[in-house]
């Protein structure tokens, strides 16, 4: 529940957005990571598997996330929080250890056969005709975060890039739709530096990968960006074209006002990227996506759907392609 969790009947019950959601009847849930937080509070941070196991026990047992989750398939990725702690890389003797965080994560949400010696979790599925989704890591694999940016910094390493720009230009699929835990459009304020939109963080790797969809076009063939790991929804376009959607926080107390394009300290002074949404007022909330195929009238197109916590529409866009 990061920096703020839930009050009230909410406490004993859950978060209120999983239960929005479950009224929606979504064919399937995706979390962008930091489904917990291995480092907030400061009091019950966890350090040993068993009190990371305990975080996991104490979101995954709530009655709303069990009606929700009994029924909705789900895939998972992680990010920083629920991996070791805040903006978290491979470096550093602070617990949990980057093995200790890949292999509880893979324990309790197995998107992989936790019993493999090197799982791979980044992976893609082909939903359907329309629609094919990729999950990359964005942890296991970075480059220091203090490392000056450059062509040998990454946050996904070379043979996980080369699986994405490879999977990407083999899919027929109408929409695209890259999921990340950390945001590559943005923009972002100041003080971060572990994401692909940050200054002295990962913006070379990110440039050159916005060149090369650009190149093969990519844009005009259904790619779209989800990211996490922002506590503030946006839908925000960079000057290429690229269209990403952050999901926000996922409770009201966790949520903040977002950083705008053009804001002096922002990673976009200049205001080169277009936002044609962001949070009007801190809100815990979550991103719906409904793909419908294209019939003899009409295109096939992608609604995407901003929801705060308790299941009101705050911003609606469709996209035909």
């Amino acid at each position: 529940d990061g920096k703020g969790g839930v009050e009230g009947d909410d406490r004993r019950l859950g978060f209120p957005a999983f239960e929005a959601i479950r009224k929606l009847k979504p064919d399937f849930f995706i979390s962008t990571g930091d489904s917990v937080y291995y480092d907030i509070p400061l009091g019950t941070r966890a350090m040993t598997p068993d009190a990371m196991r305990r975080k996991w026990r104490e979101v995954l047992l709530q009655p709303r996330a069990k009606e929700l989750f009994s029924t909705v398939p789900t895939y998972w990725e992680k990010d920083d929080h629920d991996t070791r702690y805040d903006d978290c890389d491979a470096t550093g003797d602070r617990k949990p250890s980057l093995v200790e965080g890949i292999r509880v994560f893979n324990e309790q949400v197995p998107v992989v056969d936790p019993n493999e010696p090197a799982p791979k979790t980044y992976r893609t599925h082909r939903v359907s005709k329309d629609l094919q989704i990729w999950l990359p890591e964005g942890r296991d694999y970075r480059s220091p975060n203090a490392m000056p940016d450059g062509p040998e910094k990454s946050i996904w390493g070379a043979e996980q890039l080369a699986w994405l720009k490879k999977t990407l230009l083999e899919s027929k699929a109408t929409f695209k739709i890259l999921i990340l835990p950390t945001p590559m459009v943005g923009p972002d304020g100041p003080v971060k530096r572990d994401s692909h939109v940050n200054f002295d963080g990962f913006r070379h790797e990110r440039d050159a990968f916005f060149r090369w969809v650009k190149e093969h076009k990519l844009v005009e063939h259904g790619l779209l960006i989800i990211c996490g790991d922002r506590h503030w929804q946006y839908h925000s376009i960079d000057p290429g074209g690229i269209e990403e959607f952050s999901t926000g926080a996922f409770v009201t107390n966790n949520a903040r006002l977002g950083v705008k394009p053009g804001e002096k300290d922002s990673s976009d002074p200049k205001a080169t990227i277009k936002q044609p949404f962001t949070s009007p007022k801190p809100l815990g909330g979550f991103l719906f996506v409904t793909v419908t195929p294209r019939d003899e009238n009409k295109p096939a197109t992608a609604k995407l759907d901003f929801y705060d916590e308790q299941g009101n529409v705050l911003y609606s866009v469709s996209l035909p392609m």
